[in-house]
């Protein structure tokens, strides 16, 4: 056998084949540095057309680990003192090799991170959540950050937001009761990433609500469902929009 890396397993030599039957070996490519390589196997024996020559090729990739991030920075805006806003991240690898996640560390008053942690395998391809959460205890504004240490190398992402009093106004919001047997209504507000957020922890029986947890200058999106006895909720309202002086 020639050539770097290549090696053979499953051949007991000597070994004798009878006629007309058939043994099988497996030819195992383990290359050490990257590139092209080709090699070759003989093999020798009593029939005519010894050496039965086998050509093999083979080509090494150098291995990278790579990890990267569905957003270089989050921006909570204004949030509420008493509540929270949150936002996610996707880490994924990018490379070719395991990313072994060793330690993540937030900064930042207010700002928490939950979902993958230290200890972290991720394969090729692989993606894992990050779920950040900014809950302010001050006014003011707040600037953070998410550092993820990998074999990978480390990956930062800048985190920012603002605390905020809630204003003196309120949004009344008002329905059509559904034309189905419901047991009540769940109201969701729009959130920065484009996604609903319920805004009532349990169903308001009546067909109103207010809102009391709004920004003074801040324009809000609302939407509505209803919900039967098995908790099934209908799809989303029409939206409406409500502007706070």
């Amino acid at each position: 056998m020639t050539g770097a890396g290549f090696s053979t397993s499953g051949l007991t030599l000597p070994m004798t084949i009878p006629p007309g039957q058939s043994t099988a070996f497996n030819v195992v490519f383990a290359p050490g540095t990257a590139g092209n390589v080709t090699g070759s196997i003989s093999l020798v024996s009593n029939a005519p057309n010894s050496p039965l020559a086998i050509s093999m090729s083979g080509s090494a990739i150098a291995s990278t680990a790579l990890l990267s991030s569905s957003a270089s920075s989050l921006d909570f805006g204004s949030v509420l003192l008493g509540s929270n806003s949150s936002l996610g991240v996707t880490l994924t690898n990018s490379g070719n090799a395991n990313v072994a996640i060793s330690k993540i560390v937030v900064s930042g008053a207010g700002f928490a991170v939950s979902g993958a942690g230290a200890n972290t395998t991720l394969t090729p391809g692989q993606t894992a959540a990050l779920n950040v959460i900014f809950a302010p205890s001050a006014t003011g504004s707040v600037l953070g950050s998410i550092t993820v240490g990998s074999n990978a190398g480390a990956l930062s992402i800048a985190l920012a937001g603002s605390g905020a009093q809630p204003s003196s106004h309120s949004v009344a919001l008002s329905w059509n009761p559904s034309t189905s047997v419901v047991v009540g209504y769940y109201v969701y507000r729009l959130l920065a990433d484009g996604t609903y957020a319920k805004i009532n922890a349990a169903p308001v029986v009546l067909t109103d609500y207010s809102d009391t947890k709004v920004l003074s200058g801040q324009t809000y999106t609302y939407v509505v469902t209803a919900v039967d006895a098995d908790n099934v909720e209908s799809d989303y309202s029409d939206p409406v929009l409500a502007t706070i002086p």
